[in-house]
């Protein structure tokens, strides 16, 4: 299978970590693999601290190399099992180590175009709520692609894509290119159109203005407004959407931003539909 991978368009490293919302971004993996000629890669990282209960260093070391032993196998099962049922090359990694310095470590030394992950339930002050989640926004620069929750688990094929706030997307991303061509259905931008704070006071919920600005593309226009994150990503599931692309902003502000602004970061924290994020 490794071979398969190689000889793929484009490589999917999805981080796995035995939750439900892992399980369901391998699978969401798989559904864009087959649409756009990709290989996947499993890498789970394991805490040793989860594993070591011990202070002594001989008993600590036999029950690391249980658990690895155990923790491989279980990966093998997983993995041959979607290989073998969706006939797509996957191979798996696994290490115990600090969660993302070890993922940072691989994504450098494999290099893969498009990075995912399942989606946790956000925390009040964390965008995503998620530190991993949080950290590969602000530091790795390449594709990365969200789950969704399992009840919008979908087919990419004739896949429903939706734009926010800038479609420029649409004609520049290869990937994005590569899922036009299996869709007939027309494309949705979800777009906060800006206003002068003087002299229009923020709503408290906006409706958006539906126009068709081109024969494929629909645009759903909200004035800006006080809860536009709620309206917009309740917008989204409305029109069922099977992606959302997100662009980051051109250039990064901070060091450690991660190149959106709070109503885009909010979006994204509401919707339940898969978002791929893509670099500029």
């Amino acid at each position: 299978m490794k071979t398969n991978i190689l000889k793929s368009k484009y490589r999917l490293l999805v981080l796995i970590d035995q939750t439900k919302s892992s399980y369901t971004a391998l699978r969401n993996a798989v559904n864009l693999a087959k649409v756009i000629d990709a290989g996947i890669e499993v890498f789970y990282v394991k805490p040793p601290i989860q594993v070591v209960r011990y202070d002594n260093q001989i008993a600590a070391m036999r029950t690391l190399n249980e658990e690895r032993i155990a923790s491989k196998k279980e990966m093998q099962k997983l993995v041959d099992a979607v290989s073998d049922t969706e006939n797509i090359p996957i191979i798996y990694s696994f290490t115990f180590g600090n969660v993302i310095t070890e993922i940072q470590d691989h994504i450098n030394k494999t290099q893969p175009d498009i990075v995912v992950l399942g989606k946790r339930k956000p925390k009040i002050i964390s965008f995503l709520g998620d530190g991993l989640t949080s950290y590969l926004l602000k530091h790795h620069k390449g594709g990365i692609l969200i789950s969704g929750s399992d009840k919008n688990l979908t087919s990419y094929h004739n896949v429903s894509l939706g734009f926010l706030d800038n479609i420029s997307i649409n004609n520049e991303v290869e990937i994005v290119q590569d899922l036009k061509k299996r869709t007939h259905k027309p494309f949705k931008l979800f777009k906060i159109k800006k206003t002068d704070s003087r002299l229009k006071k923020p709503t408290i919920f906006s409706k958006p203005k539906e126009q068709s600005i081109t024969e494929n593309t629909v645009i759903f226009e909200f004035e800006e407004g006080m809860d536009n994150s709620s309206s917009v990503s309740k917008y989204i599931e409305k029109n069922k959407l099977g992606l959302l692309c997100v662009k980051r902003e051109a250039k990064q502000k901070l060091r450690n931003s991660t190149g959106f602004n709070t109503k885009v970061q909010q979006t994204i924290n509401k919707t339940n539909v898969p978002v791929l994020i893509l670099a500029n």
